[in-house]
């Protein structure tokens, strides 16, 4: 019996030093301190789309957004309507077809360029890696025009337009909304 007893008795003293081991406080790790905004030096270069428009080609674009046929509706129900033109970056689908989002940008970012692909802006030293996310590299950039019905503002119809082919590459229209909408 007294085996018995030091064969407990260890038993015991090797559980109490492995649950000791485990609630020890692991090391915590913290990313390197972070100044200012990191430099992210994305190519920006959509050389096939993304340029200054010229007048003509800012009425062409409006024509064929306008021809679409939620504007043609639209434009029946509202005599008043605003179109303004700024990019669409279109995320082709991993599937094949169609678009799977995309994003929108002013019209001045011809100056700036579209920042495209993955870059990694990790601080040196920095456990956490860090990237800065463009566009896809695949994205296909288009003009958009942004149509707004009605005085006040009442529906948008939102068109990439293609103006090389002179068609219409993706539309949508929606419903204006100046804030969250509450339960009546």
């Amino acid at each position: 019996m007294n085996k018995g007893l030091w064969l407990t008795a260890g038993l015991l003293a090797m559980l109490g030093l492995m649950v000791s081991g485990c609630s020890q406080p692991k090391p915590e790790l913290r990313p390197a301190p972070v100044t200012g905004v990191l430099p992210a030096e994305h190519p920006t270069d959509f050389p096939e789309n993304l340029r200054w428009l010229t007048e003509e080609e800012k009425e062409i674009a409006i024509e064929i957004a306008l021809s679409t046929p939620a504007a043609l509706e639209w434009r029946q129900k509202e005599g008043q309507y605003k179109a303004s033109i700024g990019w669409i970056a279109l995320i082709p689908s991993s599937s094949g077809e169609g678009y799977s989002g995309y994003r929108k940008f002013e019209y001045e970012i011809v100056e700036k360029g579209i920042p495209r692909g993955t870059v990694d802006v990790t601080p040196p030293g920095s456990p956490e890696r860090i990237v800065s996310v463009g566009v896809p590299e695949d994205a296909e950039i288009y003009p958009d025009v942004t149509i707004v019905f009605g005085e006040p503002a009442k529906w948008i119809v939102s068109v990439a337009v293609d103006l090389k082919a002179g068609k219409v590459v993706y539309d949508e229209d929606y419903p204006f909304r100046t804030g969250p909408t509450l339960p009546k």
